[in-house]
């Protein structure tokens, strides 16, 4: 009995202790497994140039895209990277104007996700900030709808996208920004539509504990 006694401040000590610790140091201890961030339509923001071919050359016009939801799932490493291992947009069914293609057209559940999981060279200032230049290949999906009637289009390919992400945050809360300019040509059916100059900025973050 005595010796429990006797031993019973160091196992409140260490308990102490590990209450103490149960908590991330730091944003590279938070993102020490897969953590999820989600993305805020709120705080996220793109447009795309639509085009449609008319008998004097092409029409252009610029194109809202709202998101609908979307997550991302970033690792650090421990030589300095930072791993995804998901990311997925769920955009709003972007409507293309009559003006350009000369009939109601819409891309009705279109979908960007990571091809596949991709670790990335990252550049750290501190343990709590992160930024990340990358390409990524996304696999995009949708269908078209033209005066209501749904046309098959496959699983369209999307060349690399440039993309800059930021990471910042603490033990507690980890918060994102990812940028996509990607200038140029994204899209194209039949060489009568073309969809390029893709713009995302997209902010995200862990939920507030």
């Amino acid at each position: 009995m005595r010796a429990v006694l006797a031993s019973l401040p160091l196992i409140l000590a260490a308990c102490s202790s590990q209450d103490a610790t149960s908590d991330p140091a730091s944003m590279r201890d938070r993102l020490a497994t897969d953590t999820h961030l989600f993305i805020a339509a709120s705080d996220s923001a793109g447009a795309v140039t639509a085009q449609m071919r008319s008998g004097t050359g092409w029409e252009d016009g610029l194109v809202d895209l709202k998101l609908e939801s979307g997550e991302l799932v970033a690792r650090a490493g421990r030589s300095g990277t930072i791993a995804l291992s998901s990311l997925a947009l769920e955009l709003q069914t972007i409507s293309i104007p009559a003006t350009i293609v000369g009939h109601a057209a819409d891309l009705t559940r279109p979908r960007l996700q990571l091809s596949a999981p991709v670790e990335l060279t990252a550049t750290w200032s501190g343990d709590d900030d992160a930024e990340v230049d990358a390409v990524l290949t996304l696999e995009l999906s949708w269908s078209l709808t033209v005066d209501g009637v749904g046309l098959p289009l496959g699983a369209p390919t999307l060349p690399p996208l440039p993309v800059k992400l930021k990471l910042s945050g603490d033990g507690l809360r980890v918060t994102a920004e990812l940028r996509v300019h990607a200038p140029g040509e994204l899209w194209n059916w039949a060489d009568l539509i073309k969809l390029s100059d893709l713009e995302l900025v997209l902010g995200a973050g862990t939920p507030a504990s």
